[in-house]
């Protein structure tokens, strides 16, 4: 971890949704996976399949949340506060509650004046659209963040990975992480769903965040499956050779890309209106980001970690905990590693590759992932594809355009069997029964995962495929 440490300045962080590793990588050519669960195969992940095959393999990955809601709290502080482990369970049997996080009763904290959070929230008691609705100017004054972890000494709000960066002297700058969404469901002061919005100055993100407000894209569009990752892709994109391509480079950067977790069929733009499109579109925005750091600057100085919040009880055969994670650069082995790993090491890893202290005990007590890097770099390169499913989307791909060939129910289907169901925010349906609905658009009569086997199907990967595929003709 020292040479790690030694030759890596950036870590770019990449937080998807709710994926099992099963359901992605169950057909990989290497490791622990069962190709019967596999929902979204190499045909529709070509670039997470790559970066498996090209560099670590971690068949063995645990998420340490339940669902999404925990899951960003692990995933970003290491850590659920005791506010967000009695909220969820309560909240996600659908018995009241709300769930903060930035926003506390619809209150977002990261703004420090009454006018700003009344113009952010039209419906907000004083607002636009309730003007003389009492009690707004005793709304919820202050900045604590109900839900935030401390940081060390008790320090209020300031337990989370950004922060330890910052104390240390380190530049952050965040896409997507703790954005206020309010106005992607609220038609009095709707955000549109612009390809380009720099080029209008329309505002996709109001951070949430104290601490990451300064550092906060604005054009990077949060948590919204109407709307598909190659666009937040190219905000980055625009960004990053707007102000870093030559130099510069913030040494933690935060990226949300959240198109994995599919939703919202009947308004989703451009096409992308299917699980397996919108899974497609998420994996060529990873291997875009992927490629475009390989081919800069900072191909020898810097490593990318992506992950899933949680793997929100998909199908698994070892465990419905176990999920997707991936490490590129120039330090990271090919090799697969079936350590038992989870999330609370990952972060520990970073920490380690960024020389920063742990934030509390849990990843004190954590395992930095040594066994994924070597000691010295190694020239390596990246080349993004889009799956041939996205080519039924109105995606600005390259050429040449293949020909549709979607084998899947289209986007009306999908509207029909989810209708009703609540895609505003991550987890807010019955994950139980999304499960199922997926599975039968995506499977057709294949029996639904029991429990998990625990068998390991490591070995003798090439005749386990073999044997698969041909059942499945």
């Amino acid at each position: 971890m020292a040479a790690v440490h030694s030759g890596i300045q950036h870590v770019i962080y990449i937080l998807k949704e709710n994926r099992t590793y099963d359901q992605i990588l169950g057909d990989l050519g290497r490791g622990n996976g069962d190709p019967a669960l596999t929902l979204f195969g190499q045909a529709i992940t070509p670039n997470e399949h790559n970066l498996a095959q090209q560099f670590v393999t971690l068949d063995n990955f645990r998420d340490t949340a339940e669902v999404s809601y925990d899951g960003w709290s692990w995933s970003t502080s290491a850590r659920a506060p005791d506010i967000i482990e009695h909220q969820y369970p309560v909240f996600y049997s659908q018995r009241g509650l709300a769930l903060d996080g930035g926003l506390n009763r619809s209150v977002n904290v990261a703004l420090p004046t009454l006018a700003q959070r009344q113009a952010s929230d039209p419906l907000m008691p004083g607002g636009a659209l309730s003007p003389n609705v009492a009690g707004g100017e005793d709304l919820l004054p202050g900045q604590t963040d109900a839900d935030a972890p401390d940081g060390p000494n008790d320090e209020i709000n300031t337990g989370f990975l950004w922060n330890n960066a910052l104390r240390a002297g380190l530049t952050v700058r965040d896409y997507g992480f703790y954005v206020d969404t309010t106005c992607y469901n609220e038609p009095a002061c709707q955000t549109p769903l612009a390809h380009d919005p720099f080029s209008t100055n329309t505002i996709m993100a109001l951070s949430a965040n104290v601490a990451l407000m300064p550092f906060t894209d604005p054009y990077f569009r949060g948590f919204d499956v109407a709307f598909p990752d190659y666009y937040r892709y190219k905000e980055w994109e625009r960004d990053f050779d707007a102000n870093y391509a030559a130099g510069g480079l913030p040494n933690l950067t935060l990226v949300r890309f959240m198109y994995d977790h599919t939703g919202n069929f009947a308004s989703a733009i451009d096409g992308v209106n299917t699980p397996d499109r919108d899974v497609a579109d998420n994996d060529y925005a990873v291997g875009l980001l992927v490629q475009k750091i390989a081919n800069s600057i900072y191909a020898n100085n810097t490593l990318i970690f992506v992950v899933e919040d949680d793997a929100q009880d998909g199908g698994d055969h070892i465990d419905s905990h176990r999920t997707t994670a991936y490490v590129a650069g120039a330090y990271v082995k090919n090799a697969v590693v079936s350590t038992a790993y989870t999330t609370l090491d990952f972060i520990r890893t970073m920490e380690e590759v960024l020389g920063l202290r742990p934030m509390n005990l849990n990843d004190a007590l954590a395992t930095p992932m040594s066994d994924i890097f070597n000691t010295a770099p190694a020239a390596w390169s990246f080349t993004a594809t889009p799956a041939a499913i996205l080519y039924c989307t109105k995606l600005p791909l390259p050429a040449p355009a293949l020909p549709c060939n979607s084998p899947t129910p289209d986007a009306k289907y999908w509207a029909r069997v989810t209708k009703g169901m609540d895609f505003t925010d991550a987890d807010l349906v019955d994950g139980g029964l999304f499960n199922r609905i997926l599975w039968k658009g995506l499977m057709g009569g294949r029996p639904y995962p029991a429990a998990p086997t625990g068998v390991d199907l490591r070995k003798n990967r090439e005749q386990l495929l073999a044997r698969y595929r041909q059942s499945q003709h």
